[in-house]
């Protein structure tokens, strides 16, 4: 996959402007806030319908206006051409369309244009909450598996309910319909059996990847990754374990005014050494698993999809020690399409990266917003 062509209206700093891309490596260069990571912005936003840096559409709208448009030429392995639309007009109207057709869901576009972002930002998937790490796999697995995304749409459609119900009571005393939240459960035991199933199966492959990713960086250190389910589902009838647990929860859950049990809970923990990595990692350590886990996510992507992901890379130097950016850099260079931001090419010369040949393109993002 590669995108080859963006253009950006009212989005960040960005009037109006249109700019194409090599099909290999990309380099965005420019001072800082000459807008180098509002074009990586831009293309995750086109490939997932949102930034990476926010979900807050308001954000991206250039100062003083309201909403903003984005467009973008895919081309697959195949050389298959897709043009998408993203246009922002407030909000809670937002477009977006694939090939001039209007979607009606963002489910729909999930995994059709595979990215691998790796931005100071993501720094939170290895020291933030449980639920960032969550948020991160379930966005892996729907990219490869339709059903999961599904399931998963529906368990937060029925959380929502089950705990407006739960506050409720917890805030005013409003009486639980027993029979409504049973039946609720019931249905909530069902989708979280087959959620489960998916995340063991599916993270059994990941956690090969990202072992395999790992070792090529690190060869000293023991990595794991444990995906510890919150309902315990030992043997056979998953469902029913779920439904017991559903139930012997609900005089807590009523103290609480919320849903303490589900998949919503559960935990996707790095350990190296046997050490919890968030409570025990150094910075060193955390940046490391952080890479070995964004090229365990583009293999992921590519062997299931059938389709190389664009990785886009931002500060990608000020990150990671030379040794070990030079190698991303080189082991994706020539197989996938990359963009690498920096503030200055001599340093990136310095570093030892070969910023000359047929397969890099040079964006200088302060001309283009300046002649934008």
């Amino acid at each position: 996959m590669l995108i080859k062509a963006l253009t950006m209206i009212d989005f960040r700093k960005y009037e109006q402007v249109s700019m194409e891309f090599g099909q290999y490596t990309n380099i965005l260069h420019g001072e800082n806030g000459a807008g180098k990571t509002t074009i990586l912005e831009a293309i995750h936003s086109l490939a997932y319908t949102r930034s990476f840096k926010t979900r807050l559409d308001a954000d991206l709208s250039r100062h003083g206006q309201v909403g903003y448009q984005l467009k973008g030429v895919f081309a697959n392995h195949q050389g298959d051409e897709h043009e998408v639309r993203l246009k922002v007009e407030s909000a809670r109207k937002k477009t977006v369309s694939v090939d001039n057709k209007n979607l009606s869901s963002r489910a729909q576009i999930i995994g059709q244009f595979p990215s691998v972002s790796l931005t100071p930002e993501d720094g939170e998937l290895t020291f933030g909450s449980p639920e960032i790490r969550r948020l991160f796999f379930n966005k892996l697995l729907s990219q490869v598996d339709p059903v999961y995304l599904e399931q998963l749409q529906t368990y937060a459609r029925i959380l929502k309910q089950r705990n407006a119900m739960l506050q409720a009571y917890a805030n005013d005393g409003t009486a639980i319909d027993r029979i409504l939240i049973s039946t609720l459960d019931d249905q909530r035991a069902q989708v979280s059996a087959r959620l489960h199933e998916a995340r063991s199966k599916h993270l059994t492959e990941f956690k090969k990847l990202l072992y395999s990713a790992y070792e090529q960086l690190e060869q000293e250190k023991s990595l794991k990754m444990a995906f510890i389910s919150n309902v315990r589902t030992t043997s056979g009838d998953p469902e029913g374990h779920y439904r017991k647990a559903y139930q012997d929860s609900l005089a807590e859950d009523m103290r609480k005014g919320t849903s303490t049990r589900g998949p919503h809970r559960d935990l996707f923990t790095f350990f190296l050494n046997t050490k919890d990595l968030r409570k025990f990692g150094s910075q060193g350590e955390h940046k490391l698993v952080l890479v070995a886990v964004k090229f365990a996510e583009g293999h992921f992507l590519e062997n299931f999809l059938n389709e190389t992901p664009i990785f886009l890379l931002d500060d990608l130097f000020a990150e990671l020690d030379v040794k070990r950016s030079l190698m991303i850099v080189e082991s994706l260079r020539g197989k996938h399409q990359i963009f690498i931001t920096a503030t200055d090419l001599a340093d990136l010369r310095h570093h030892g990266l070969n910023v000359e040949g047929d397969t890099l393109q040079i964006i200088d993002a302060g001309k283009i917003q300046a002649h934008g």
